[in-house]
């Protein structure tokens, strides 16, 4: 097998470029967002609107259990919601998986891997589902689940990946889980725009008096996410990228994922060893069944020049 070149295999995870949507981008004038945008009074309801059916109508990757959560905020990224987790919970001890998003360790002080103790009535659980390891769904995860329900412990989930996963269901209806929250960033390449929605089964008085009262939001990303939602399904991406996903991942002899940016390594491989040290933390030993990870999405975006151009027209990049 002649494997291609891993110069552009990346550590962290680079989201799919693709030109239509980067057109659409183009397409949206200042204008628009003066007028159609900050001058919509129902934008918020409007992209929640939009936002939950975009979600609930995604076919290559079944979404079920957004009904469970009654109120929802508009966040600045998933990352947001992790930071709001943070604030309500600031007195407990958080938990995070081997080999999940390392936001959680970068964050907080008071934090322990679920592989190395017991769920405990004082902790605060946040996960990716889907999973950063692979975009599927984490390891044990409904045993987690109903061991958190029976001691109290909130869950947090982060569903940044979605939109880019394909062939697994997403049940967020456990009733464990307390915020859920999803983004735009890595779906349509947009992680500077902002745009991202959080489910909670809380009411956050505060949010509710910022978006709602004051329009203390980010309109202009909701704006742009509202047009590029209702453009492309939640589908768009992962139908369009899951051939090239699978092909890429057999020539460079990786393990293809349930993610169209990543792809799983194979035990004995060890030509990403130096790529995959992170001198932040010390080197974690993943479970038995559990894969490192790579991005791989450079070499499945689409190639025109005219990517590049926008993006440094938009964001001066």
């Amino acid at each position: 097998m002649i494997m291609l070149d891993i110069s552009k295999v990346t550590r962290g995870t680079g989201p799919v470029t693709n030109n239509r949507v980067f057109a659409e981008l183009k397409s949206i004038t200042m204008r628009d967002i003066l007028s159609k945008g900050q001058g919509n009074k129902n934008l918020k309801q409007d992209f929640f609107a939009v936002y939950s059916n975009w979600l609930n109508s995604c076919t290559i990757a079944p979404v079920k259990g957004l009904d469970q959560f009654p109120y929802l905020y508009f966040v600045n990224g998933v990352t947001q919601t992790y930071d709001i987790f943070f604030r309500e919970y600031k007195g407990k001890r958080f938990r995070t998986a081997k080999g999940d998003y390392p936001y959680l360790k970068l964050s907080v002080d008071n934090w322990v891997y679920l592989e190395d103790d017991e769920i405990r009535e004082n902790d605060a659980v946040a996960l990716t589902y889907p999973f950063y390891e692979n975009g599927g769904i984490p390891r044990n995860f409904n045993l987690l689940l109903d061991r958190c329900e029976e001691l109290k412990v909130p869950v947090m989930i982060d569903a940044a990946y979605f939109g880019t996963c394909y062939d697994v269901d997403f049940d967020y209806s456990h009733r464990a889980i307390e915020m859920l929250g999803f983004s735009l960033s890595k779906c349509f390449a947009m992680s500077s725009f902002r745009i991202g929605i959080q489910f909670s089964k809380r009411k956050f008085n505060y949010l509710a008096e910022l978006q709602t009262n004051s329009r203390y939001f980010n309109q202009v990303g909701a704006y742009v996410g509202l047009k590029l939602m209702q453009k492309f399904p939640a589908d768009f991406i992962p139908s369009t990228y899951k051939t090239p996903h699978q092909e890429i991942c057999k020539k460079m002899d990786l393990l293809p994922t349930n993610c169209i940016m990543l792809a799983n390594i194979k035990p004995e491989d060890r030509r990403f060893d130096k790529l995959l040290e992170d001198k932040r933390f010390p080197q974690v030993t993943l479970p038995d069944g559990a894969y490192h990870r790579v991005g791989i999405s450079k070499y499945i975006s689409d190639k025109d020049s005219k990517v590049k151009k926008l993006l440094k027209q938009l964001l001066g990049k």
